[in-house]
């Protein structure tokens, strides 16, 4: 690689952030709308029958453990319907329980419970391994093609009074104002309480599925903390991953070192001080060039993070209360309006 200039890189780094950089227009995509109207008709229909198919074959891969004398247990294969059922129409436990009389039949579902059943679902020893199983299915299907992927972090708040891209925004003013103590990794909190329950996933550019994900109430671990355990998850699901997208929070040679150790590609926008010095992480130098010798190519693929801030901001338009309880139990679940994530 011929020897770059730094001013370049940086001026580059502030075009890009001031929005000066002249961007090539794109091609505009034809879109299909009979198919567009017809995926929303049966958009219902479609994601039950999904529901069904996928938790029988994820309860074919795993034998459940029987129990002794007494009444037998519920399969947990039809509480991970109803949860399901329950997160895609994002609905309290009692509605939960209606719907499952409304859709059980159609679902397959062989027994029938009431709402306190579906609430102790949620108790990972009942059904994390299934549920486990059910996100490494999805992945096997949805994102088998899949080779980019996108990294982010949310709030879901725990008050309907406090608002995560505000206090977001709140922060990144305070940062501009006050230089000197640099940029943090740490989530925004309201002093006093936690107001948020933070989350970390990865999700595929063209499929928008989840990977990984990782979540934590402590409001002193931040997004980079939680990486390690994001990259760890979707090189696991998604083992034909090429390239890991990410904003600039992310744009530092320990994270840059993390992809190198799975064979990954990353794209994360440099900051206006950044320098050409590997110091020992060969890609953090190989990005930097990439950027500097093509950045319409370079920026072309980077600009797909955006699509992890559009699955946080589907996800919100379809659960758009707060988290409406939280048991004490290890991070890897997530209660979140009565519905249930479930991932290591």
């Amino acid at each position: 690689m011929a020897r770059k200039n730094i001013e370049d890189l940086r001026n580059l780094v502030k075009s890009v952030r001031d929005r000066s950089f002249p961007y090539e227009k794109r091609e505009e995509v034809d879109r299909n709308w009979h198919q567009y109207d017809q995926a929303q008709v049966n958009e219902i229909a479609d994601v039950l029958e999904t529901i069904r198919d996928v938790v029988n074959i994820a309860s074919s891969r795993i034998h459940e453990e029987g129990r002794g004398a007494g009444r037998p247990p519920v399969p947990a294969s039809d509480i991970v319907k109803v949860m399901l059922m329950q997160a895609y129409f994002g609905m309290p436990n009692r509605i939960a329980e209606g719907f499952l009389r409304l859709f059980g039949e159609k679902m397959g579902i062989s027994s029938s419970f009431s709402y306190k059943t579906i609430e102790r679902g949620y108790d990972p020893e009942r059904t994390k391994k299934l549920l486990d199983e059910v996100l490494r299915i999805m992945n096997e299907s949805g994102n088998s093609m899949e080779k980019i992927f996108s990294t982010d972090g949310t709030g879901d708040p725990n008050t309907m009074k406090v608002n995560y891209e505000s206090k977001r925004s709140q922060q990144r003013s305070e940062k501009k104002k006050n230089k000197d103590k640099g940029e943090s990794d740490a989530f925004q909190h309201t002093k006093g309480r936690h107001d948020f329950q933070y989350s970390s996933f990865s999700a595929g550019v063209h499929t928008k599925m989840v990977a990984g994900f990782s979540t934590t109430d402590d409001h002193s671990i931040g997004e980079l903390s939680l990486f390690p355990d994001i990259m760890a998850q979707t090189a696991e699901m998604c083992p034909q991953i090429e390239v890991m997208l990410g904003d600039a929070l992310y744009s530092n040679r320990k994270i840059c070192s993390i992809t190198d150790e799975y064979g990954i590609e990353p794209y994360f926008l440099p900051k206006t001080n950044a320098t050409f010095r590997s110091k020992g992480v060969a890609s953090w130098k190989a990005m930097l060039y990439g950027l500097v010798e093509d950045p319409q190519s370079w920026l072309e693929q980077y600009h797909m993070r955006s699509i992890s801030e559009s699955v946080n901001s589907m996800m919100k338009r379809k659960m758009p209360v707060k988290i409406r309880k939280k048991r004490n139990i290890p991070l890897e679940a997530k209660l979140l309006n009565g519905s249930c994530y479930l991932y290591h």
